[in-house]
Formats: C-alpha cells, structure tokens, sequence
C-alpha cells in the first residue's frame, strides 16, 4: 500500500530527526544508533576509494569519530543528514 509506505518513511525521517537533534546534544548512544544503520553504506563509499578492506574499516572509525565532533555544524536546510555524512566520508 503506497499510504503505508508513505507513512513509514515520514517516521523514519521524524526519527532521523530526533537522532540528529540528540547526537548535536552529545548523547552518545545516538551516535550507536546511527552507526548501526549507516555504517556499511559508508563503508561501501570509502571502499570504492580504498580497496582494502581494514584500512576503509579504520577509515570509517574515523568518519564517525568526525560526525561525532561535528554534529553541530549540520544543518539541515542545505542537505540530507545521509548526504552530510557521505561529503564527510569522502
């Protein structure tokens, strides 16, 4: 059903939302959260510049690590939360 579909991403989005409101705030556990559903699309990213598996697995520690440090500098009205991640990523 297109209604429902519908209705699942705009939870999704207000829960992305929510989540990047908190990780600005510090909480770490929200930093989890979006790691969990996130990071193999980034990893799939950095691979396609690096190869080599370990080394884009650091690499992807070290994307986190700034999301974490930079959280508050997104802002929402120039992009996607996603697309925020993948320039930091790249």
């Amino acid at each position: 059903c297109f209604l429902f579909q519908s209705l699942c991403a705009a939870m999704q989005d207000v829960q992305l939302y929510e989540l990047v409101l908190k990780l600005k705030e510090g909480h770490q556990p929200s930093l989890s959260i979006l790691y969990d559903r996130y990071a193999a699309a980034l990893l799939g990213v950095i691979m396609k510049t690096v190869p080599q598996q370990e080394t884009a697995e650091d690499l992807l520690q070290e994307v986190f690590v700034k999301i974490w440090q930079k959280a508050h500098q997104y802002q929402e009205e120039k992009g996607s939360f996603f697309t925020w991640m993948l320039n930091i990523a790249r």
